[in-house]
Formats: C-alpha cells, sequence, structure tokens
C-alpha cells in the first residue's frame, strides 16, 4: 500500500509539471505572438498618427494635431484626377478579369484536350516567375508597346489582367471541379445553351469565387505601381510619390493620401472575408 501511495505521489507530481510546462509553453507562444503583431503594426499605427500632425516628418506630437492634411489631399486636383483613373482602370481590369479567367477555368474544369496538363502547370510555373526575369520582362514589354504605339491608358487593364490569369484561373477551375457535372447535364436537357449555363447555372453557384477573383483584380489594379510609372500613367501609387522629394519629403501629406488610398481595400476586404475564406478552401481543397 505504501509503495502504491507513493506511485501515486509520484505521478501527481509529474502531472503538475507536466500542466506547468505546458503553461508556460502556452504563454511564450502567446508573448511571441503579441511581439510579432506589434512590430507588424508599428509602422501602420506610427503612419496613421503622422498623417494627424502639421508636422511634415514622421513624427507625431499631439500639440500639432490637425485635419487640415485629409482636406488638402481630398481638395487636390491631381488627387481627385487619379482617383478617378485609377478607379477607372481597376473597374476595367475586373471587368476584363470576369470576362478572360472565368470561361477558361471552366473550360479547363469540364472539357478534356491535348496539352491542358501542360498549360495547367505551364500556368502555375509561369505565376511564381519574378525577380530579374521580371524585372526584364517588364522593359522589354514597354519597348514592344513603344514600337507598336500602344502605350496609352487603354493598354494598363489588359496588361494587369494577363498576369493575373494563371494562378486565379487554377484557383477558379479548382473552384469549377467541386460543382457537379449533373448540375450541366440538367441544363441541357432542360434546352439551355451556353449562356443560359453559365449565367443562370454555373455563376450563381459560384459565387464566392467570383467575388474573390473580382476582389483580387481590384486589389491588383488599384496597388500596382510599377507598370503605371513606367509608362507615365499618375494613379494613385504614383501620386504618393509627389510628396517625396530629393530633399524634402511631407511625410504627414504622403500618410494622409496612403490611408485614403487604403480605404476601399479595407472596406471591401472587410465586406467579403467570409467569401474570401470559401473560395480559398474550396479552390485549394479542389
Amino acid at each position: 500500500m505504501f509503495t502504491c501511495g507513493l506511485g501515486s505521489s509520484f505521478r501527481g507530481v509529474v502531472s503538475k509539471v507536466t500542466l506547468v510546462k505546458v503553461y508556460l509553453f502556452k504563454l511564450f507562444i502567446t508573448a511571441v505572438a503579441f511581439s510579432i503583431t506589434a512590430i507588424l503594426l508599428y509602422p501602420v499605427i506610427y503612419i496613421f498618427l503622422t498623417a494627424f500632425s502639421r508636422l511634415p516628418t514622421l513624427s507625431f506630437d499631439i500639440s500639432y494635431f490637425t485635419l487640415d492634411n485629409f482636406l488638402s489631399v481630398i481638395n487636390d486636383v491631381d488627387f481627385r484626377n487619379s482617383l478617378i483613373l485609377s478607379s477607372l482602370v481597376s473597374g476595367a481590369t475586373v471587368f476584363l478579369a470576369l470576362l478572360f479567367i472565368t470561361p477558361a477555368a471552366y473550360a479547363f474544369s469540364r472539357f478534356r484536350f491535348r496539352g491542358k496538363s501542360t498549360a495547367l502547370y505551364s500556368y502555375l510555373i509561369f505565376s511564381q516567375v519574378s525577380g530579374g526575369f521580371g524585372v526584364a520582362s517588364l522593359v522589354a514589354l514597354f519597348v514592344f508597346l513603344g514600337k507598336l504605339n500602344l502605350v496609352n491608358i487603354y493598354v494598363l487593364p489588359f496588361l494587369y489582367v494577363s498576369g493575373m490569369v494563371p494562378f486565379n484561373t487554377w484557383l477558379l477551375k479548382n473552384y469549377f471541379d467541386s460543382i457537379p457535372r449533373e448540375l450541366d447535364e440538367a441544363a441541357f436537357v432542360d434546352g439551355s445553351g451556353w449562356w443560359t449555363l453559365m449565367f443562370r447555372v454555373i455563376l450563381p453557384s459560384s459565387k464566392a469565387p467570383i467575388l474573390v477573383l473580382a476582389i483580387f483584380a481590384f486589389m491588383g489594379a488599384w496597388s500596382e505601381f510599377i507598370l503605371a510609372n513606367l509608362f507615365g500613367f499618375r494613379t494613385l501609387p504614383v501620386l504618393m510619390y509627389k510628396y517625396v522629394g530629393a530633399y524634402t519629403t511631407y511625410w504627414n501629406m504622403f500618410a494622409a493620401t496612403a490611408i485614403l488610398y487604403a480605404i476601399p481595400i479595407i472596406i471591401m476586404y472587410m465586406v467579403a472575408q467570409r467569401f474570401i475564406g470559401e473560395a480559398v478552401r474550396m479552390g485549394v481543397k479542389g
């Protein structure tokens, strides 16, 4: 009995030590998570406070608090013109993305044709191209379009969509794979054509990925800087750099413009957050 009691006490001590270790480990993980979050949020909070400062430096003093920076940006003609330009380009990019990517993804999902797997994997590889090869491609593209006299605002949405096609086609194709083919067959039996099938069956069943595709297209065009700057189009990302000079940088104006620029993206993400999770989950599963 003494031995049995000693063993029970020993197991109790071991159990308590284990609980303490687990508690300390969870405490450590929580502290690390809070530290990483603070590091990531620090520049966001700093730029937010700078936007309300009269001082053109990266600093904030409550005695210099003002809303004049935002009023100056909103009343700036260049800002309004850039806002209209960015909105038009982003809207055209969304339209073209839905027009090209949706039927392509449906074709990869439903039809069998020679080179299908090769094309899909090529899409996936091309979507990962970046670095020096990507920069060289941009330079070559600029020279090529310049020789054809196609460096104009109308070609910009097509360039944006061309970069979105590989990854988004793959993602949307995987989602279409999860839609039963019996729905297509039932629609054809009822006398539906391809247009009716797409607009009455496939698209209503794919609201989440279609919405995510539209958001990704909008965000990509709205935030793109390199091509717009290379081609000389003053979209909002390009406009923000007018406050960055060789000798003087107006960080308060830059910060105010950056916050106004980020508002549409934040609103869209908050509204569509549930659909983004669903679409990505179904796309990865497919």
